[in-house]
């Protein structure tokens, strides 16, 4: 098998981690990445990320009012 994060998975493909992400387990290692999507870019001064692992999803919200969502930007 393959340890990652302290927990032992078995060879194989692991469909989700408890950090949202699928892997293939192989006697040489493990390789995975996130089943999200990739993060938009936001203001990081006036926004954070709160990361549903549950569902495997994520708001970005305002760092001073949780309660409002940020605004996301395209980078030129």
């Amino acid at each position: 098998g393959c340890m990652k994060n302290g927990k032992l998975y078995p060879l194989g493909r692991i469909e989700r981690t408890e950090n949202c992400e699928t892997c293939d387990c192989k006697e040489d290692g493990m390789r995975c990445c996130f089943v999200m999507i990739n993060l938009p870019h936001y203001d990081a001064e006036k926004c954070k990320v709160i990361l549903h692992k549950k569902h495997c999803n994520y708001d970005v919200v305002q760092k001073d009012d949780p309660s409002k969502e940020c605004s996301f930007f395209v980078p030129l």
